[in-house]
């Protein structure tokens, strides 16, 4: 999450839909460039908690779409719907009554952890388009829920994972996949922020889950993807450390994943970032193969060393045409192909969970593999 709080992301995001990395892309399609739908689309949103920008953001510049209703969670919404493009935009005290009031199309679903695969389920079940904040489940028994509504129903279905949409990463892929790196066999990731003030729901389990859900979802997201390796097992510790009494969102966690080819993936979390720091975070992938090294940090972008070079080079980045949302509407409407594929998200989810049991266990965890029912 790259600000202090979910609170001041979603208020950043509020100010201003430039201020996110999807809409500053080299070689992304300019707005004026952006294909059209013929036809209305309806846009509802639950909450605006983590990325919510990636969705009202593409609405906000996007003349078929319209944010017809609103749903209020933790946090304020009225600083978005003071925007001129949304002065009209329905608000309702929660999702259920906006459900059995509204008709959409599609619904971004912004809510706390705890309460997010209740709000999906829902509105997969009255044939809605889902979007859904990451994690889109906290154990087995959500996962298992929201993916049989997915399949029962067909709706379109992602996650919003924007950072496969930033180009540095997105080429970290392109050149993994195109086996510029060969077989990739450790990953070393890091997520580390800044703490700052916290909304309470943070420090409830019931609607946080674990600092590996919220913020690792991230990076184990990118792992899954760029490796193309599935995880196996997981061994996770995660504790709150020397904070103030009542805070049990935990600042320090560490996790190690094999991979299905027997590689090793690492992650580390923490909110130990000092307040003095030039930006809020410092996230960090290592993606090391036969033939190669792939490294990126947020303060020095991508960088590759491989064995026609005799140092770290920046490769030439590329960048997905269009930004999160918009492609999953042209998936959903148009059948243009989708950077995230609903298996990836539930495995990510299930990979989350193992590591979650482990970090509670003491002990490595099997990556199980949730069926429907």
């Amino acid at each position: 999450m790259p600000a202090s709080t979910s609170r001041s992301l979603s208020r950043r995001g509020i100010l201003g839909a430039a201020a996110w990395p999807v809409f500053a892309q080299e070689g992304a399609a300019p707005v004026s460039a952006w294909p059209r739908f013929g036809r209305k689309i309806r846009v509802g949103m639950v909450g605006l908690e983590g990325h919510p920008g990636e969705v009202y953001g593409v609405v906000e510049k996007h003349p078929d779409l319209e944010l017809t209703a609103i749903a209020k969670d933790e946090m304020p919404v009225a600083g978005l719907t003071r925007r001129e493009a949304f002065r009209s935009t329905r608000v309702y005290d929660n999702f259920e009554t906006m459900f059995e009031r509204e008709q959409f199309d599609v619904v971004g679903v912004c809510n706390t952890n705890g309460h997010r695969a209740q709000a999906i389920v829902a509105a997969a079940g009255r044939g809605w388009h889902v979007a859904a904040e990451k994690p889109v489940a906290l154990n087995s028994e959500e996962l298992r829920a929201v993916r049989n509504a997915i399949a029962k129903t067909g709706v379109g279905f992602t996650s919003l994972l924007p950072m496969r949409y930033e180009s540095q990463l997105y080429t970290m892929a392109q050149l993994v996949h195109a086996g510029t790196i060969g077989d990739v066999l450790l990953m070393n990731a890091q997520k580390s922020y800044k703490l700052g003030s916290r909304a309470d729901w943070y420090n409830n389990p019931a609607l946080f889950g674990s600092t590996m859900q919220w913020i690792g979802v991230h990076m184990m997201d990118l792992m899954h993807w760029v490796s193309g390796q599935p995880f196996r097992t997981a061994y996770s510790y995660e504790k709150s450390v020397e904070q103030p009494a009542g805070s049990t969102m935990q600042n320090v966690a560490g996790a190690v994943f094999q991979l299905k080819n027997n590689g090793v993936a690492t992650l580390n979390m923490d909110y130990l970032r000092p307040n003095a720091a030039a930006t809020h975070g410092d996230d960090r992938l290592r993606v090391a193969g036969t033939k190669g090294i792939l490294e990126y940090r947020l303060r020095d972008g991508l960088l590759s060393l491989d064995s026609t070079h005799t140092d770290l080079r920046k490769p030439e980045l590329q960048s997905p045409p269009f930004p999160l949302f918009l492609e999953f509407l042209l998936h959903v409407y148009q059948q243009r192909p989708m950077l995230i594929q609903p298996e990836e998200i539930y495995h990510v989810v299930e990979a989350l969970n193992a590591a979650r049991t482990s970090s509670e266990t003491g002990c490595a965890v099997a990556v199980s593999t949730v069926e429907g029912a």
